[in-house]
């Protein structure tokens, strides 16, 4: 059953309400991508995870939490989450899509933020 995560509403959707841009990344569960949902051309990020991969990783609690916490939050620190909705093979989140990559990839890259960065 597919569930608004965002907001009072609750639309139903499912994989084919988006389309797919273009891959951001790939993980040990599954992918990112970057997708425009198609009835109001807004630009997301889907993240779709194999589900038996999930299972068989004992990830299925941890995935839950981060659904739960990011539906919850609400903070401009945290990035939004619009829906979640699974099929037969896959558990999906759709999320804000922020351009410019993760924090643990910045800081891999710079190895250690100034405190000039830290303001920014």
């Amino acid at each position: 059953a597919a569930e608004a995560a965002a907001g009072e509403s609750r639309q139903r959707v499912n994989a084919g309400d988006f389309e797919p841009l273009t891959l951001i990344g790939r993980g040990a569960f599954g992918e990112v991508r970057l997708v425009r949902k198609r009835d109001t051309r807004e630009i997301y990020a889907l993240k779709s995870m194999v589900k038996n991969a999930m299972v068989l990783k004992n990830q299925v609690g941890h995935l839950r939490d981060e659904r739960d916490l990011l539906a919850a939050v609400g903070d401009k620190w945290i990035v939004g989450l619009f829906f979640s909705f699974q099929d037969e093979h896959n558990l999906y989140m759709v999320m804000e899509y922020l351009p410019g990559g993760d924090l643990m990839a910045l800081l891999m890259k710079l190895d250690t933020f100034t405190e000039e960065a830290t303001r920014q």
